[in-house]
């Protein structure tokens, strides 16, 4: 009878698949997968359960403000974050309000009852000259005199001691609280639409507002609850919409004790040990969803451009933001997005409003801020989603369209067309890695390429495996919401697909990793659950790669760090396809099964038995579960401690967990999962030893 017993042996590899049958994969791909979460290509071979996430800083977790973090970027080695404010005031100031002192950069505001707190930061519009200079357009910061002054510094020295300033002063600051007056809410029965009373509210539509101190009103109390200004009928009045209706009519309601927040404007953060320092504060930040990021070198620094879709950009070099400025000709307002090509920054996604959809522009050469005499603009014929340089040519995508644009200059500037039939769906799909381009097409990812002809790209998609998963994404998720990250000592990418309304627990995404160094054919593709990215980055700090992402809270967390998602469980799971051992009618009896890992640490898994695809007259056995004493601590390691009770003497690298089976079937599926706070481990393949019990 042992003579009759055969072994199977599967390598682990070749991902998941959602849009192939399963006789196919039992035959050709046995290795692959039906169901893949969060796992990853491993380097040791096989698959490997993904590392967690954690706070970048565990002191400092979160950066201030509301709402998602809306971007993120790594400069010089420094994390830098963007959010929307929390509270912002605007208003007037009285009549001459500065004060300076000749040869000092130091000007003393008065400011009646200003609520400011020395760290916050104010900006001056409508100011004349007050000994030799014009503090306007300059974001300073406040250090508080008293309950009416502060002190700024500007950024040259005035040349006479003086008060003036005028009496059209207005200013924008990163704080403050507004009182309102009696009895500010109106509201109409059956109604959620909030009509608020403030003089000189100083709002738009677009602006967000949260109220406290507020008396029940038509049965409900707006307390709390950030709103979106929906409707602004004159400077004393706006509307909000709140998340219930009122049982009653009320004119004049809410007591004499409200107070509002109003949210108007976006600051970036700069991350340093002692905590994230604010370095810009006073940037629209009505529709604002993202705010995008280009590097530049055009100087001997490091630049970042940043972009927002309604704002001028902007110019950062790590310490001042330099709002860029209008052209003669054409302008850069409103644009969603930026990058490099042959030594001129490129801008697109302009509103219809400014250049339109379907324009990009082209700075001049070495300077991302200035643009000439000329219209420096290219008309694609397309609604503009995204750009990309690829070797001598600069891809720019609409939804179904793809053109190229060659040339080093002015001069000679040419718009080409790629393709008609294949565009890109989602900005933020967009992503290098390993020399070529990715980007989510309505079939699948593609990727532009270089073939063996000269000036030909591949654009064939590379996610044949999970075309099925990722054509149901326009309809599932917002995909302006998404954001994608690469992590390239992996040769591995990940998009996430985030929702204000949908717990971290629950959000899902896609992973990609490259098995072979052929990149037409290397991908292996996987789902991810529980990473909530509105924003995500990478790239070298102290010299380590280091990956970033911004959660809906404020939080900033790096991914590959530890072993948990933030401290909850990480669930994994590897489900093989159905194998049937050369004949789908012949039964067989499993006898063992072999799992050959690799664990970096303590591991639980649990191997679940499918028999018969699924059938559900077919009795499947119990779950087993199988566990590892951890990785094997070698003495070569320089970090390992030997008289601690976290050293194993007696682990593995590869250790082999077994176990008998139960059962019979004319197919198997193994299922091994993991939840919990356990390390990564990695699964290189498996083993299954069977009996033909012949045909019935």
């Amino acid at each position: 009878m042992a003579d009759a017993l055969k072994d199977v042996l599967v390598n682990s590899r070749g991902g998941l698949y959602t849009n192939e049958d399963t006789l196919t994969l039992a035959n050709t791909l046995p290795g692959s997968a039906i169901r893949m979460l969060n796992m990853e290509v491993s380097q040791f071979g096989g698959y490997r359960r993904i590392n967690g996430y954690a706070d970048y800083d565990s002191n400092y977790g979160s950066v201030t403000g509301s709402g998602p973090v809306m971007g993120l970027w790594i400069l010089d080695g420094t994390p830098y974050a963007v959010r929307r404010n929390l509270k912002d005031t605007t208003g007037s100031l009285g009549s001459n309000p500065f004060a300076v002192t000749s040869g000092s950069p130091t000007i003393t505001v008065t400011h009646s009852s200003h609520g400011l707190s020395t760290g916050d930061r104010v900006t001056f519009a409508g100011s004349s000259a007050v000994g030799g200079i014009t503090p306007n357009s300059v974001e300073m910061v406040i250090t508080v005199v008293n309950a009416n002054s502060y002190t700024v510094v500007f950024t040259s020295n005035a040349s006479s001691s003086t008060t003036g300033g005028g009496s059209s002063v207005t200013f924008t600051a990163n704080n403050g609280t507004q009182t309102l007056g009696s009895n500010p809410f109106s509201i109409s029965n059956t109604s959620s639409t909030i009509t608020v009373a403030h003089t000189s509210h100083g709002l738009v539509v677009g602006n967000f507002v949260t109220f406290s101190g507020s008396a029940a009103v038509g049965n409900i109390t707006p307390n709390g609850v950030e709103m979106k200004v929906t409707t602004v009928p004159d400077a004393n009045s706006y509307t909000v919409e709140f998340t219930s209706a009122a049982t009653s009519t009320v004119s004049g309601g809410g007591g004499s004790s409200v107070t509002a927040n109003y949210s108007k404007f976006y600051s970036i953060w700069k991350y340093n040990t002692g905590g994230w320092t604010t370095i810009s504060s006073n940037r629209s930040s009505v529709g604002v969803t993202k705010v995008r990021h280009s590097m530049s070198a055009y100087s001997d620094t490091e630049d970042v451009i940043i972009t927002d879709g309604l704002n001028f950009p902007a110019t950062f070099n790590g310490t001042t933001v330099v709002t860029h400025a209008a052209g003669s000709v054409t302008n850069s307002s409103g644009a969603k997005f930026s990058t490099d090509f042959k030594n001129h920054k490129f801008y697109g996604g302009f509103p219809s409003t400014n250049n339109g959809k379907n324009i990009i522009l082209y700075s001049q050469p070495s300077d991302p801020d200035a643009y000439g005499t000329n219209s420096n603009t290219l008309d694609m014929g397309f609604d503009v989603v995204g750009m990309a340089p690829f070797r001598d040519s600069l891809f720019v995508f609409g939804e179904r369209q793809i053109k190229k644009v060659t040339g080093s200059g002015t001069a000679d500037f040419a718009v080409s067309d790629v393709t008609a039939n294949v565009g890109c769906i989602a900005t933020d799909s967009i992503i290098e890695i390993g020399g070529d381009i990715l980007f989510l097409a309505s079939d699948g990812i593609r990727p532009i390429q270089g073939t063996a002809n000269i000036g030909d790209v591949e654009l064939e998609t590379i996610s044949k495996p999970i075309q099925q998963l990722l054509q149901e994404l326009p309809s599932t998720h917002n995909l302006d919401n998404m954001s994608a990250v690469v992590i390239n000592n992996k040769s591995q990418f990940r998009y996430f697909f985030p929702s204000e309304t949908t717990a971290a627990a629950d959000t899902e995404g896609v992973i990609g990793g490259l098995r072979f160094a052929n990149r037409r054919v290397g991908w292996e593709f996987g789902q991810l659950l529980g990473i909530r990215a509105f924003v995500s980055t990478s790239g070298l700090i102290n010299k380590v790669e280091t990956v970033l992402h911004g959660d809906l809270n404020g939080e900033i967390y790096q991914q590959e760090s530890g072993n948990t998602f933030d401290g909850s469980d990480v669930t994994a799971v590897y489900a093989s396809p159905f194998l049937y051992f050369d004949s789908t009618e012949k039964r067989k009896i499993y006898q063992h099964v072999s799992l050959f890992t690799r664990p970096e640490g303590s591991s639980s898994l649990n191997l679940g038995i499918a028999y018969n695809w699924d059938d559900p007259n077919t009795p499947d056995p119990t779950t087993y579960a199988l566990t590892t004493a951890g990785s094997l601590s070698r003495y070569t390691t320089t970090s390992s401690t030997y008289d601690t009770t976290s050293f194993t003497f007696d682990g593995s690298t590869s250790p082999v967990l077994e176990t008998n089976l139960q059962g019979s079937g004319k197919s198997i599926s193994l299922v091994i999962t993991s939840t919990g706070t356990q390390a990564p481990y990695s699964i290189a393949g498996f083993s299954i030893t069977y009996q033909d019990a012949g045909y019935r």
